[in-house]
C-alpha cells in the first residue's frame, strides 16, 4: 500500500529566517566592532598629533597658544566626532607636555537598547618629553 507523501512546499522558510537573521546580528556586531575601532584609533592618532605639536613648539613661544590651535586643529581633523572629545592640556611645563584625551565610544545598536554596549572609548593621557626644554 502506498504511503502518501506530505507536499515539502514551504518547510525551509523558517530555517532560512532564522538563518537570514543570525548573519545580519553578525554583520551588525562586526560593524560596531569594526567601526569603534577605527574611531578609537583615529582619535589616538589625532590626540598624540596635537601633543606633538605642542611638545616641539620652539623656546620662547606661547604653549598656552599653541596648545590651543592643537586642539583645534585636532577638532577639525576629527569633523563631527569631535564636537564629542574632550582635550585637556594637564601640564605645558618646560619639560613636559601632558594632555588627556576623552572620547566616547560608538554604539550602532538601535536607540531602544539604552545604555547599551559602546566599543572604542578612550581615556587616556599622553606625555610627550619637550624639545629644547630645560633638561
Amino acid at each position: 500500500m502506498p504511503v502518501a507523501r506530505q507536499p515539502e512546499r514551504g518547510s525551509g522558510l523558517l530555517s532560512s529566517a532564522f538563518g537570514v537573521a543570525i548573519v545580519m546580528c553578525c554583520v551588525g556586531v562586526a560593524a560596531n566592532v569594526a567601526l569603534g575601532l577605527w574611531t578609537r584609533t583615529t582619535v589616538d592618532a589625532v590626540a598624540y598629533d596635537a601633543a606633538r605639536d605642542v611638545a616641539t613648539s620652539p623656546e620662547g613661544d606661547d604653549l598656552q597658544a599653541r596648545a590651543a590651535r592643537a586642539v583645534e586643529t585636532a577638532r577639525r581633523l576629527l569633523g563631527p566626532h569631535g564636537a564629542h572629545t574632550e582635550f585637556t592640556f594637564e601640564s605645558l611645563g618646560p619639560r613636559t607636555v601632558v594632555l588627556h584625551v576623552r572620547s566616547p565610544g560608538v554604539a550602532l545598536l538601535p536607540r531602544l537598547v539604552r545604555g547599551g554596549p559602546t566599543v572604542g572609548t578612550l581615556d587616556r593621557r599622553i606625555a610627550l618629553a619637550r624639545e629644547g626644554g630645560v633638561p
